[in-house]
C-alpha cells in the first residue's frame, strides 16, 4: 500500500523520504521547466516522493513523467505509481536509449556520481536539465552540466524553494 503524500506549503520542508527539501513553489518550477508534452525523466528517484508529489499536483504529467531507479529485490520506490517507474540494472546504468532519446527534460536530485550524470548527458539530445543538490557539490557536478550545455553556467533558481544549503540549477543546451 502506498503511504499518504505529505501536505506541502510554500516554505521548504524536509521529509525523511526525500534527499531535498520540498515546497509547492519547487513543484511549480519543475512543472514549468520540464517541457510538456515531451517526456521527462527523474534520474535516481529513490522512494519517489518528489516525483509522486509532482504528479499529484500536476496530474496532466502522468503520461510523460517517469522516475528512474535501480532495480532491487525489494523496490526502493514506495510513492511513485508503478506505471511511472522505470528501472535500470545498477547505479552505473543508463536508461534505454529509445526512452532517453524521446526525453525533453532530465531531473537529477542529489546524484551520487558525476560519471553517471555524464553518461546520461552524452547519450541525450534534450533541452533542459534540472539539478537539485547541495550547493557544496556545484564544483564537482557543475562542469559536467556546463560541458553538455556548451559552456553555459547553470542558473540557481533555488532561493526560497529549497533549504539554504541546497540549490536548484537549470542548464539549457545552447
Amino acid at each position: 500500500m502506498t503511504p499518504p503524500l505529505p501536505k506541502l506549503s510554500t516554505a521548504p520542508t524536509r521529509h525523511s523520504s526525500s534527499c531535498c527539501s520540498l515546497s509547492l513553489p519547487l513543484l511549480s518550477l519543475l512543472n514549468t521547466l520540464l517541457p510538456p508534452p515531451r517526456l521527462a525523466l527523474s534520474i535516481g528517484s529513490g522512494p519517489g516522493l518528489l516525483e509522486a508529489l509532482l504528479l499529484h499536483h500536476y496530474p496532466n504529467r502522468s503520461n510523460n513523467f517517469y522516475g528512474v531507479e535501480v532495480s532491487a529485490p525489494k523496490p526502493v520506490n514506495i510513492f511513485l505509481p508503478e506505471q511511472n517507474t522505470l528501472t535500470v540494472t545498477g547505479t552505473w546504468a543508463v536508461i534505454d536509449n529509445g526512452l532517453l532519446r524521446d526525453a525533453g527534460g532530465l531531473l537529477f536530485v542529489y546524484p551520487r556520481q558525476p560519471s553517471l550524470v555524464r553518461a546520461y548527458l552524452e547519450n541525450w539530445k534534450g533541452e533542459v536539465v534540472v539539478w537539485i543538490g547541495p550547493r557544496a557539490d556545484v564544483e564537482e557536478f557543475g562542469p559536467v552540466f556546463e560541458e553538455w550545455g556548451g559552456g553555459e553556467k547553470g542558473q540557481d533558481m533555488g532561493m526560497g524553494l529549497v533549504d539554504e544549503g541546497e540549490g536548484v540549477w537549470i542548464y539549457r543546451r545552447e
